[in-house]
């Protein structure tokens, strides 16, 4: 057999083979999948300790350091699109939080937004950030707001993206089925329920490779119980600790990002915050819906980058209720 000829067979064979891992050991497809976006993202895996609770995290970039906090039953992992647009410019720290992802699960654990607040200080002390910026999405934006009020020092601007944790969150669909019908549409028990969930936090739901849908449905249901007792702490979080008494504590100048489509953090929540915050502006993205990160990563990385950009500059903060809007990008 000729040289050719050989490699004219393994181009034949390899889409056969990538087929047959795919879908004969979806784990380990689906390992290699992430690890191949972190690596082209230029991030990292790390891990660190704190007392006994294990912290895994993705690092990398080079710049001012920024950290990034993920939503309710997701992880880091949607956070890593749009990184590989901000390394260039930034030091990335993107964990998983307890609870979630690869991270310690202590089943007793306390997930209201005071505890975690409480643990991404501990992980900022350890890993020795003195001041930062700080960002997130859904819950991980709520976690975030939270903790910019209560450290202000050490935040040097905040990103909202579709965060929660204010009063109009009550009147959501997933709060109004938690409390009508006991269901968690947020969270999934298997394949169909995963899907649902997609269908319900994207405007255009995502075409995913076997292995990762398979995998993060398993993952999903393995980890229902747990995610179910976090919803239930967050729900009464967010009927006896809102964030509206704590808002105009927050320094930092604020970026909001929602999608105009978005179904699970109405708009509501960022007219909210936009009025209490006092250094906030706003971008409205149409055709996106509750994962502007994941939907829109370059619209959503040239924002921030603008953002930044203009405190480095040192303009003055925009004001309060002013807003963007912009097609997706």
């Amino acid at each position: 057999m000729t040289l050719i000829s050989a490699l004219v067979l393994l181009l034949l064979a390899l889409p056969v083979l990538a087929w047959a891992i795919n879908r004969l050991a979806p784990r380990q497809a689906a390992g290699w999948l992430l690890r191949l976006q972190r690596h082209l993202a230029g991030l990292s895996d790390r891990k660190i300790k704190l007392g006994t609770l294990r912290i895994v995290y993705s690092e990398g970039g080079q710049g001012e350091p920024l950290l990034l906090l993920h939503g309710l039953g997701a992880d880091r992992t949607t956070f890593e699109r749009v990184a590989g647009a901000l390394t260039g410019s930034y030091h990335l720290y993107i964990p998983d939080l307890p609870g979630f992802g690869a991270s310690g699960r202590p089943e007793d654990g306390d997930y209201g937004i005071d505890a975690q607040v409480e643990r991404v200080d501990r992980l900022v002390v350890a890993l020795g950030l003195d001041k930062f910026d700080l960002g997130g999405n859904s819950m991980g934006g709520w976690i975030a707001a939270a903790y910019a009020a209560r450290f202000p020092g050490k935040v040097r601007s905040l990103w909202l993206l579709a965060a929660a944790g204010t009063g109009e969150m009550l009147q959501t669909q997933a709060v109004i089925a938690r409390q009508q019908r006991g269901a968690y549409i947020l969270l999934a028990r298997d394949r169909t329920e995963f899907k649902a969930v997609l269908r319900l936090i994207f405007t255009r739901t995502p075409s995913l490779p076997y292995c990762i849908l398979q995998v993060a449905s398993q993952r999903s249901a393995a980890y229902f119980p747990l995610h179910a007792k976090i919803f239930d702490q967050l729900l009464e979080d967010g009927e006896k600790h809102r964030l509206e008494p704590h808002l105009p504590q927050v320094t930092a100048p604020t970026l909001l990002v929602w999608g105009e489509d978005d179904r699970v953090v109405p708009l509501a929540v960022m007219q909210c915050f936009q009025r209490l915050l006092p250094h906030a502006s706003a971008v409205l993205m149409k055709g996106v819906g509750h994962v502007p990160q994941l939907e829109a990563p370059r619209q959503v990385a040239a924002d921030y980058r603008r953002f930044r950009a203009g405190i480095d500059r040192g303009e003055g903060p925009r004001h309060s209720g002013e807003t963007d809007e912009y097609l997706k990008g």
